[in-house]
């Protein structure tokens, strides 16, 4: 049962100020500052988001400017994940490009029209002039690769086409 409490104007307007991620409730934004969990006293709720839904929620994947700009959120949150292993990427390439390096100009050599951006936040580059298929599929590798869950990487690749 929910109730309902009266607050000054600038309690109000510290906790607006609070939110942290778009959606996030006045609840949810005091429960983070007072460390508080969320005890049900009801029916049992579906399971807690995985890391994964946590990230598709957040601001950085909302407001991502289309396939390219999610895309990029995935590569850096995967390499976020475990940086050591991310080296593992190199290793996945197209019948006749490449599709990660370390330096822009390897890719930009490996093919015309690469159009290599950074994966924010880390050292590597990645090919974007790809269809947005190939995208999925070249996150299904990366994922594949670093271990994921399989039911995580059908998510990631339905997400970055919306």
């Amino acid at each position: 049962m929910m109730k309902t409490i009266e607050i000054d104007d600038d309690i109000y307007a510290h906790l607006k100020a609070s939110v942290a991620d778009f959606g996030e409730t006045p609840t949810d934004v005091l429960r983070r500052l007072l460390k508080v969990s969320h005890v049900s006293t009801s029916a049992p709720t579906a399971a807690e988001d995985s890391e994964l839904q946590k990230l598709l929620k957040s601001s950085d994947f909302t407001y991502a400017k289309g396939v390219v700009g999610r895309f990029l959120v995935i590569l850096r949150w995967l390499h976020d994940q475990e940086p050591a292993a991310f080296a593992k990427v190199l290793s996945i390439r197209g019948r006749d490009r490449l599709y990660f390096a370390k330096d822009k100009a390897i890719l930009d050599a490996s093919g015309s029209n690469v159009n290599a951006k950074p994966i924010p936040g880390t050292e590597y580059w990645v090919i974007t002039t790809t269809p947005t298929i190939l995208k999925q599929e070249i996150l299904q590798q990366v994922m594949r690769v670093l271990g994921c869950d399989p039911a995580d990487i059908k998510t990631a690749k339905s997400a970055i086409a919306y």
